[in-house]
């Protein structure tokens, strides 16, 4: 008997520690995705000056403030998870990953129409691999969609457990 007691002690101070740990590591996360937005937000607000002398500078500006923003945006939903995970005891959060989904989606496809429209000095765009381009663009879309519909899913879904309760 007196070896389960102490078996127990055990388990409980290793979860303890496993805990620790976790809000530790959870901790150095958050400080990591604060500063790479702090720093996503730096590069935008610096590199202006860089496109507008660029000749059609100001639509890649655009293009690179829109990317950034929605990489800003990503980083913050993932913050935003973290902080649900912490906020007591275990349990999946799976809308945020949803927004996540679609704001990934979304940025890939605006990163493919820079790159077919602006492809890189001395390159064309093959009808090939304008095709490609096209069978990817199709797939983020049937993505984006397949993600509305889980996010519209879990609404109704919780919205019923709400009112059955």
């Amino acid at each position: 008997m007196a070896t389960k007691t102490s078996e127990t002690k055990k388990k409980g101070k290793l979860i303890k520690f496993y805990d620790q740990l976790e809000r530790g590591l959870y901790g150095l996360l958050i400080l990591s995705l604060v500063w790479a937005t702090l720093f996503i937000f730096y590069e935008i607000f610096t590199s202006w000056p860089y496109y507008l002398k660029t000749e059609g500078g100001l639509i890649d500006f655009v293009f690179f403030v829109l990317d950034r923003s929605l990489l800003a945006l990503m980083l913050l939903e993932i913050l935003h998870t973290i902080k649900i995970s912490l906020e007591g005891p275990i349990r999946i959060a799976i809308e945020p990953f949803l927004m996540i989904g679609i704001i990934a989606s979304v940025r890939r496809i605006l990163v493919i129409s820079v790159e077919i429209a602006h492809p890189p000095e001395g390159c064309e765009v093959s009808e090939q691999l304008f095709r490609q381009y096209m069978y990817e663009t199709a797939l983020l879309i049937i993505l984006i969609l397949s993600f509305v519909a889980g996010i519209i899913i879990l609404r109704r879904c919780l919205s019923r457990g709400k009112t059955s309760s």
